[in-house]
């Protein structure tokens, strides 16, 4: 997955073309007619990422951004907004954070084209094997390949659990109905300690 580029400063004055809603589909109405954009109609379209967004002097900023900063004056800046609960055509002010882009991606749901049932472990179909992995700043971390699909998961699971991986307030919990047996789950952390002692991990990540 590509980091995201570099943020785009939104205009003080914003505010003065577009409003705030919370009966709004997409959290935001326009505040006067401007080209094709009339006044009090919702404003923003899919960015083809799912995320909302609008154009707005010949740029184009994500919904969700402009609302945080017309909610709290706050230009998120290199920052990510993160939806709360997940969803993120949520863009009701309540359900925005701001977060780091590690901390957005702890907070990624399920994708939808996941086949084992459980993020962070997929099915190798040359190799035969389980494949578990977990996101860190943008960057894809392999964890290793197991013959046994319960112990991919439970690795998965301890990597969760570990703070160099995750930021526990901003875990999804969607994982959370896949429980390791304790024996298995004691297996996995002592697996990823080790591996994270031999390729020094902790001095990597600045923990």
């Amino acid at each position: 997955m590509r980091g995201r580029s570099k943020f785009i400063p939104i205009p003080r004055d914003i505010g003065d073309y577009v409003a705030y809603s919370e009966e709004s589909r997409t959290g935001l109405v326009w505040k006067v007619d401007r080209g094709r954009a009339i006044k009090g109609k919702e404003t923003g379209n899919s960015d083809g990422c799912g995320y909302l967004q609008f154009k707005f002097r010949h740029r184009k900023y994500r919904n969700s951004r402009v609302i945080y900063f017309l909610g709290t004056g706050i230009d998120p800046e290199e920052k990510s907004v993160d939806h709360i609960d997940g969803d993120i055509l949520n863009n009701k002010i309540s359900n925005l954070r701001l977060a780091t882009l590690s901390q957005n991606q702890d907070n990624r749901k399920k994708n939808k084209n996941n086949t084992s049932g459980i993020t962070g472990v997929l099915w190798l179909k040359i190799s035969k094997k389980w494949r578990a992995e977990i996101y860190k700043d943008g960057s894809q971390i392999y964890l290793g390949d197991f013959d046994n699909k319960d112990e991919a998961i439970a690795v998965r699971i301890a990597a969760e659990m570990n703070p160099i991986f995750r930021d526990q307030k901003y875990r999804n919990p969607h994982n959370d109905e896949h429980t390791p047996s304790p024996e298995m789950l004691v297996w996995a952390k002592q697996y990823l300690e080790d591996r994270i002692e031999r390729l020094n991990w902790k001095e990597k990540y600045n923990v």
